[in-house]
């Protein structure tokens, strides 16, 4: 008899212990991710911290497990979707995203990422105006009139605070240069036009820019150059505008408060010098950081469509677009055909 109840409370307690044991009910967390590459490699970065170490450190315990998946690669996995359709319960990427996420569901900002990175560990991204150091028509922001210049995706700092630096200065992004290129997330497509003169000035993020490509960083120049703190420490890379918080994670309010609380402990814990962390390019996580002015940045771009909602980034950059007063947008087929008869090879954009 005695035999038999040890055996019983060794079967209860293995079940209780197992995620896959029958009647034991395991909630599943989907966390959304992006970066700037292909979405293989995006999984491979970001599937050791959001899904292996959370299930490790947070999913025993409760009874919980996290999945990883790649969002904002196309229409089909764009986040607002899969929110919209229950799919996604955290997100994590660069904090234009985030605003958009959290103005139109009410999400809840959660914790902002430490990046590894020269050195340092920095828990802010710069935006850096940049052009080749050959091409000597290019001294400062004004001379960015009459020439072409490229963003990344219409919902990153490389657009809304081009916008504000170029504005500073006096200079309409719609009609002073003469054609802008949004490269969604081709950064490094960028830097190779920019490198090749096929525009003229780029605007990107500072630290990507650094950390895959520091071989070309003798060949650039950079432009409207700010002395910048983060956390009253001197920002170890050069910035052409404020500074915004890095990559950070919200989650939807429908989450367990329990549940929340374990995650953001758990990735303030996370072992700077762990595999996950490594393979990451993270080193850890502190509670969110403050979107407040991203967001207002974002307003004062008019990035925001009548529902309240950011346009998508994979939309017609067009939409966006205010021409001033006295000029009308270009379409595509005029802007080929202008390229043609200037014998340019010319990437997407319309000017006004």
């Amino acid at each position: 008899m005695g035999s038999k109840m040890v055996k019983a409370v060794l079967w209860v307690t293995a079940c209780l212990l197992s995620v896959g044991c029958a009647g034991a009910q395991v909630t599943q967390y989907n966390v959304g991710v992006w970066y700037p590459a292909a979405a293989d490699i995006v999984y491979a970065m970001h599937k050791g911290v959001f899904e292996s170490y959370l299930n490790q450190a947070v999913g025993t315990s409760l009874n919980v497990r996290f999945k990883v998946i790649v969002v904002d690669m196309d229409e089909d996995t764009l986040a607002e979707k899969l929110i919209d359709e229950n799919k996604l319960d955290f997100f994590f990427s660069m904090v234009g995203r985030i605003v958009c996420v959290q103005r139109a569901f009410d999400w809840i900002l959660l914790a902002t990422a430490r990046n590894r990175g020269l050195g340092t560990e920095v828990g802010a991204h710069s935006t850096l105006m940049y052009s080749l150091k050959s091409n000597t028509a290019i001294k400062n922001v004004e001379d960015v009139k009459g020439k072409r210049i490229g963003v990344t995706h219409i919902d990153s700092s490389s657009y809304y605070l081009a916008k504000e630096i170029l504005a500073d200065h006096g200079v309409d992004m719609f009609r002073d240069p003469s054609q802008i290129v949004f490269y969604g997330g081709g950064f490094e497509d960028q830097l190779s036009h920019v490198l090749t003169e096929n525009i003229d000035v780029g605007f990107t993020n500072g630290i990507y820019l650094f950390l895959k490509f520091p071989q070309q960083i003798p060949n650039l120049v950079f432009h409207n150059l700010l002395n910048a703190t983060y956390e009253s420490a001197k920002y170890p890379l050069p910035t052409s505008a404020p500074l915004t918080p890095a990559f950070t994670l919200a989650c939807s309010q429908q989450i367990p408060f329990t549940v929340k609380k374990a995650v953001l402990t758990a990735l303030m814990n996370l072992d700077p010098a762990s595999p996950q962390a490594l393979i990451s390019s993270l080193s850890n996580f502190t509670p969110a950081a403050s979107l407040f002015d991203v967001r207002a940045s974002m307003e004062h771009a008019n990035l925001f469509d009548p529902h309240g909602r950011c346009y998508s980034p994979f939309e017609d950059p067009a939409e966006i677009m205010v021409c001033p007063r006295g000029f009308v947008l270009d379409t595509a087929k005029g802007l080929e055909r202008r390229c043609e008869f200037n014998r340019l090879t010319c990437p997407a954009g319309y000017p006004c």
